[in-house]
C-alpha cells in the first residue's frame, strides 16, 4: 500500500449547495433553484437541489463517519444565500449553525477548508448582472468580510472560489449551468469579474491578519495537444491560455497571458475594465493552490464558419486508445498529476498545494452491492491507487503537494446529473437519507493508517 509522510494530509471535498439542501435555516433562492424550476426535465430522474444529502440535518452523523474514516481535513464551504438569504440582511440562524458544524470538526480533530463560493449564486445576484456587476462583486466582498471577522481562525483554510470558470462556461457558453445561453462577450465579462472579486478578496482578508492562510480552488485538467500538427500545438496554447494555465496564473498570481488579451481582441470580446481595477488584479498572492483533477484536455483544431470567439476554432479529442470512465465519458489519465505536480514546481514556484478534487464517478453503484450491503467499488480503490501514486511520484521529485482530497467524501447532488454519476466513500440512500461506508471508505482508511508514523 501507499505510503505517504505523516503531515500529508488525506481527507475529501464537498460543498454547501451539493450537501446542505434547502438545510435548516432561511436561504435564499439560487440559480440552480431557478434552473430546475424552469426546466425540471433536464435533471437526471427530476431530482433538484432542494433535499440532496440533508447534512444540516445530519451533520453530527456524517462528521462522526469521517472521523471514523481517519479523514484529516474537509473542504466543504459557507453558503452566501444562506448567510445573507436577500443579499444584505444576515441570518444569525445561518452564522450559528455554521459555527456549530465547523465546531465538530474540532471536536473531531478534523481540519476544514471553507469555500466562499462554489457555483451557488443567489439568484438575486444574477438579477443584477452577476460577476458582471460591480454592485456584486461588492456584495460579495461585503459577504466575505463578515466571513472572516466572524469566524476567524476557527477556519483552518480559506478558499476564494472553487473552479471559477466552469459557471461561466457552462451557464454562458453551454448549458450545464444558468442561464444556459451561448454568448463569449458575456462569458469573458463574468470571467473578469470573478478575477476581480477573488482579487478584492484577497486584499481584503490581509487586513485580518488571520493565521489561516487563504487560496483558489481551480480546475486543472491539463492541456496537451491532441497531435503534434501545427495547428493542434497552437490551439492547445491558446485553450490552455483561456480554460487552465492562463486563469490559474491570473488568481495565482496576478499575471495575465498576452495570448488571451490578445484573441479576445481578435474576436471582439474583450471585458471592459479599468486600470485601476487591473492594478488589484495584478497585485494578488495566493498562499497556496488547491487543484481539482479528473481528466486531460486534449485539444484539437477544428475548422469553423464565422467563430463567436477562439475557442469555437478547436475542441477536446480523447485518444481512441484511451482509458475511458464509460459512465462520465472522461479520459481516465493518473500521469496528468504527476505533469501537474512538476509544473507547479517549475512554473509556479512550487507554492504548496494539494490536489482539492480527483475522483471517480460511477452510475447505478447499487449493481455492485454484496451481500453484506457494502457497495464493493473495486474501481475507485483502482482509481485511488492510480492517482495517488503518481502524486507520491511527484513528492519524491520534490513536489510541494500537502494533502489529497478525494472527490466526494458522502454522495453529493450534482447539478442536472443530480445523483446519476456517485463519487462518494459514503452512500446516502435518497429514500430515507440513511448513510452506509463503502468499500473504498475501509481502503482508505487503511490507507490513512499506513501514513509514516
Amino acid at each position: 500500500m501507499l505510503k505517504f509522510p505523516k503531515n500529508f494530509q488525506i481527507g475529501a471535498s464537498m460543498s454547501a449547495m451539493q450537501t446542505e439542501g434547502r438545510g435548516t435555516t432561511k436561504i435564499g433562492k439560487l440559480t440552480m433553484d431557478t434552473y430546475f424550476e424552469e426546466h425540471p426535465q433536464l435533471f437526471h430522474n427530476q431530482v433538484g437541489p432542494e433535499l440532496t444529502s440533508d447534512i444540516t440535518n445530519h451533520y453530527v452523523e456524517d462528521i462522526g463517519l469521517f472521523k471514523e474514516i481517519g479523514l484529516d481535513s474537509l473542504r466543504t464551504g459557507f453558503s452566501w444565500a444562506r448567510l445573507f438569504p436577500d443579499g444584505v440582511t444576515l441570518n444569525q440562524e445561518a452564522v450559528e449553525y455554521y459555527h456549530k458544524f465547523i465546531q465538530e470538526f474540532k471536536k473531531q480533530n478534523i481540519k476544514i477548508f471553507m469555500t466562499l463560493f462554489h457555483f451557488d449564486m443567489p439568484m438575486w445576484a444574477h438579477e443584477l448582472g452577476g460577476w458582471s456587476s460591480n454592485e456584486v462583486i461588492e456584495k460579495f466582498v461585503n459577504y466575505c468580510n463578515f466571513v472572516f471577522q466572524e469566524f476567524e481562525n476557527e477556519v483552518d483554510y480559506y478558499v476564494t472560489f472553487n473552479e471559477p470558470l466552469v459557471t461561466v462556461f457552462e451557464g454562458y457558453t453551454g448549458v450545464m449551468h444558468y442561464p444556459a445561453i451561448n454568448e463569449p462577450k458575456l462569458a469573458a465579462q463574468q470571467a473578469y469579474g470573478i478575477f476581480l472579486a477573488h482579487a478584492k478578496v484577497v486584499q481584503s482578508f490581509r487586513k485580518f491578519q488571520l493565521k489561516a492562510p487563504i487560496g483558489v480552488v481551480y480546475n486543472w485538467n491539463f492541456t496537451f495537444p491532441f497531435s503534434q500538427s501545427q495547428a493542434d500545438i497552437k490551439a492547445a496554447r491558446i485553450y490552455d491560455a483561456y480554460v487552465n494555465r492562463g486563469p490559474l496564473n491570473i488568481m495565482a498570481n496576478g499575471t495575465i497571458d498576452p495570448v488571451l488579451i490578445q484573441t479576445l481582441k481578435d474576436y471582439q470580446v474583450l471585458p471592459k475594465y479599468t486600470p485601476e481595477e487591473l492594478e488589484i488584479i495584478k497585485a494578488v498572492k495566493v498562499d497556496f493552490l488547491g487543484i481539482n483533477y479528473y481528466f486531460p484536455c486534449r485539444v484539437k483544431s477544428i475548422a469553423s464558419t464565422n467563430p463567436s470567439w477562439v475557442l469555437e476554432t478547436m475542441k477536446i479529442e480523447i485518444p481512441k486508445t484511451a482509458k475511458i470512465n464509460p459512465y462520465r465519458g472522461w479520459e481516465i489519465y493518473p500521469q496528468g498529476l504527476y505533469d501537474i505536480s512538476m509544473a507547479i514546481k517549475t512554473e509556479f514556484n512550487n507554492i504548496p498545494w494539494y490536489v482539492a478534487e480527483n475522483g471517480m464517478g460511477v452510475e447505478n453503484e447499487d449493481q455492485y452491492r454484496g451481500s453484506d450491503g457494502v457497495i464493493n467499488d473495486d474501481y475507485r480503490i483502482e482509481y485511488l491507487q492510480d492517482h495517488m501514486g503518481q502524486i507520491k511520484k511527484g513528492l519524491d521529485n520534490g513536489s510541494s503537494c500537502f494533502g489529497y482530497h478525494i472527490w466526494t467524501a458522502i454522495d453529493c447532488w450534482s447539478f442536472r446529473n443530480a445523483y446519476k454519476n456517485r463519487y462518494g466513500l459514503i452512500e446516502v440512500n435518497l429514500k430515507d437519507q440513511s448513510r452506509k461506508l463503502k468499500k473504498s471508505a475501509y481502503w482508505y482508511q487503511e490507507l490513512i493508517k499506513n501514513k509514516d508514523k
